[in-house]
């Protein structure tokens, strides 16, 4: 099975005040096979987003970026040979669907904007299978709609349309539940899994959600404070965690099996 994406060693540095470096994120090392899912679990301001971020090419002009990044068909590639590809072969969901799409414009005109880059046929046609695709029962409404007018499962649902327009190798999502309620939530990851199975692209997934990462990943990678620290098949890794912080997370898991009593929490402050 071929690898779509492949990151060693990467770094990412801030200048913040008087040349000072702050180094969130340290040697990042992992890859993903086609039509699998990587999922990266961690605290708040681990590095998950971060990841994500560097390697879409899209971090500010304050960071220094290290490290190799390689994508299938291209080797290794820089943040100009990134901007070429963002949007068509990698695209990415992201966890505040409501301030994704731009609230003067309609859902049909920000998703033609995107066909019409992508150089995309028959735009009509393609817009409206690719909404119903992802359970969008009345798209032609939902083309019509503003943002404000529609719910935020239907706006994630439109994410992912958006995302996948282009047909892309490799979908990143991160934290595409965090806005919605848990049953929505369910709902959502439940169709991102049946079109990767079908459609086939390979995909990182990222959350703060330990039972979602279970559930949609085939690997897991842990991150704490910048670092992975525990990374392999995703029974492995729930079975028998090998990390502390990895054991730490999984206790914290609330569950209705668990005698009534006071939350278990990992003790300390992330450094």
């Amino acid at each position: 099975m071929s690898t779509v994406l492949k990151v060693s060693n990467l770094e990412v540095d801030f200048v913040i005040n008087d040349g000072v470096m702050n180094s969130p994120l340290r040697g990042v090392n992992f890859e993903i096979k086609a039509g699998k899912t990587l999922g990266i679990v961690g605290e708040t301001g681990c590095g998950k987003t971060l990841t994500a971020t560097a390697i879409m090419g899209l971090l500010p002009s304050s960071a220094v970026q290290r490290g190799q990044i390689e994508f299938a068909g291209h080797g290794v590639i820089s943040n100009q040979q990134m901007a070429a590809i963002r949007g068509s072969e990698i695209t990415m969901i992201f966890q505040n669907p409501q301030s994704a799409f731009n609230p003067i414009f309609t859902i049909g005109a920000q998703l033609t904007m995107v066909a019409q880059r992508r150089g995309i046929a028959d735009i009509a046609t393609v817009l409206t299978a690719r909404l119903e695709s992802v359970g969008l029962r009345d798209p032609q409404r939902v083309l019509e709609s503003y943002p404000h007018e529609l719910s935020g499962g239907m706006l994630q649902r439109c994410m992912i349309a958006m995302a996948l327009l282009s047909s892309p190798k490799l979908l990143i999502a991160d934290e595409p539940t965090t806005a919605l309620d848990a049953t929505i939530g369910d709902q959502v990851l439940q169709l991102i899994a049946s079109l990767q199975k079908r459609e086939g692209f390979a995909m990182l997934f990222i959350s703060h959600d330990v039972t979602a990462v279970a559930k949609t990943s085939d690997e897991i990678a842990v991150i704490y404070a910048g670092r992975v620290v525990e990374i392999g098949p995703t029974a492995d890794v729930m079975d028998s965690p090998q990390h502390p912080y990895t054991r730490g997370l999984l206790g914290a898991i609330p569950s209705a099996d668990k005698a009534r009593g006071t939350l278990v929490a990992i003790p300390g402050n992330v450094p």
